[in-house]
């Protein structure tokens, strides 16, 4: 079945406060089913194109199956698709509020959000979600008898379906984003990185291996990320000397709503550009200098994270 005919399926869903399996686990979601395996389509097809941060799942649970149909399904009318997609994802990647808050805690631990500039993890899935892209190695759920893939029965690189999805979604997915870093949430995820960039599949080697799974039935993960707290640490301080974490000029390009803002602020920044030049002409300009520095803080301040592109562009660059 095509994407088009999942999507009409959604929007044919009955509204509702929440949806059960019974709601979702049907024939007008399912994408491949091989014995006790079913896969069923969800709303992930999203691809954050200006990412600088993958996270890397397994599969997503019913959970954020849930989340993302339910999100979709409520706001499917309301927006540009392609724009609720991206909310839903948003809204359901990592999903349940144990498993987000361990991943914010060992990102923010590692000093991600430094590098990032920005004051903790938690905001890559708010105010500034545009710097993540998460996604899973099979990205679509995978149900065993009606329950979560957790992985390893059946093996990920043993089963057919699987090594599809790895090669038809995966692969392409992560090489069109190939200067982000990636982050591999638990062993299972490392190990199909690491044999997809032995095969030379993938080409981004920008890769914390080994990074713990977030979810608080893993009774190993403080162990794990202890053990490996500072080679993740040793690994992003070699990335923050290349260009990985520099921000592009699309993360700086200002939203529609605030276009107005920005030409705004383009104005007054010239309007000081002038006065700072004519103030080399003043008897005070020490003085006059020190005390237009603090009005233009106080101006500038809501604008910070785009001020960079702003100079650039007053420069001429």
């Amino acid at each position: 079945m095509s994407v088009k005919n999942y999507q009409e399926s959604l929007r044919q869903l009955s509204l509702k406060e929440s949806y059960s399996k019974m709601d979702l686990l049907t024939e007008d979601f399912l994408y491949a089913k091989d014995g006790k395996i079913e896969v069923y389509w969800a709303p992930f097809d999203f691809i954050n194109k200006k990412a600088k941060v993958i996270i890397v799942g397994i599969t997503p649970g019913f959970t954020q199956m849930e989340l993302a149909f339910n999100y979709v399904r409520h706001h499917i009318n309301e927006k540009d698709y392609e724009q609720v997609i991206s909310d839903a994802k948003n809204q359901a990647s990592f999903g349940g509020n144990v498993m987000r808050r361990n991943l914010i805690d060992m990102l923010d631990g590692i000093g991600l959000q430094e590098l990032l500039n920005i004051q903790s993890c938690e905001q890559l899935f708010n105010k500034h979600h545009d710097l993540l892209h998460t996604t899973s190695v099979l990205r679509y759920p995978v149900f065993i008898e009606g329950e979560n893939y957790g992985g390893s029965n059946p093996k990920i690189l043993s089963n057919d379906i699987f090594l599809r999805m790895i090669d038809e979604l995966l692969v392409p997915e992560l090489n069109s984003l190939k200067n982000a870093v990636i982050i591999p949430t638990g062993k299972a995820v490392s190990n199909v990185l690491r044999a997809l960039v032995n095969q030379g599949k993938i080409h981004n080697e920008n890769i914390l291996f080994n990074f713990p799974h977030p979810s608080g039935a893993n009774g190993h993960r403080k162990e794990q990320y202890e053990t490996n707290k500072d080679l993740f640490k040793e690994q992003l301080a070699k990335l923050a000397k290349s260009d990985v974490f520099t921000p592009s000029p699309t993360y700086f390009r200002p939203k529609e709503q605030e276009s107005g803002e920005m030409a705004e602020l383009i104005k007054q920044l010239k309007i000081i550009g002038e006065e700072l030049k004519r103030s080399n002409d003043l008897k005070e300009r020490d003085s006059y200098n020190e005390k237009r520095q603090h009005q233009i803080a106080d101006e500038i301040e809501p604008y910070d994270h785009r001020i960079a592109l702003v100079i650039d562009h007053l420069l001429g660059k």
